[in-house]
């Protein structure tokens, strides 16, 4: 059996609760994760966050970044952001994708050019879960 915490700095969205599956954005690619895992720690990328409880609820959220640790009793996902589909305005998503793209070519600094980069993967995980959602 193993149970699931996925927090944020702003909000709890899940709290040990047991899982079917989760699935995450990992460092290099999707990781499925099932009960009895092996034991991992890994940080995430932007990317979408998907998971089934055993009660049956399922959820779809697309992440900033973070870190995943999985032990064979617990997934514990701490996220920088999370966003449901139903907190997404589109229009404003793709303003802000192209708002941070253009940044790209001032010349930032180091610093700048990485938290550049996060912000435009989690508008484009943000943008691929809408798409993901209205396809169905």
């Amino acid at each position: 059996m193993s149970k699931l915490n996925f927090v944020t700095p702003s909000r709890k969205i899940v709290t040990d609760e047991e899982i079917v599956s989760v699935t995450v954005p990992a460092y290099r690619g999707e990781l499925n994760i099932l009960p009895g895992h092996a034991p991992l720690m890994t940080t995430l990328e932007p990317g979408i966050l998907r998971y089934v409880l055993k009660n049956g609820e399922t959820g779809k959220f697309a992440l900033s970044w973070g870190y995943v640790q999985i032990s064979p009793d617990s997934v514990n996902v701490l996220a920088e952001s999370a966003t449901q589909v139903s907190e997404i305005d589109t229009k404003v998503t793709s303003e802000s994708l192209k708002a941070e793209e253009a940044r790209l070519a001032l010349g930032l600094d180091d610093i700048e050019w990485t938290k550049t980069q996060h912000e435009i993967g989690r508008l484009k995980a943000e943008l691929q879960l809408v798409r993901e959602t209205s396809a169905r």
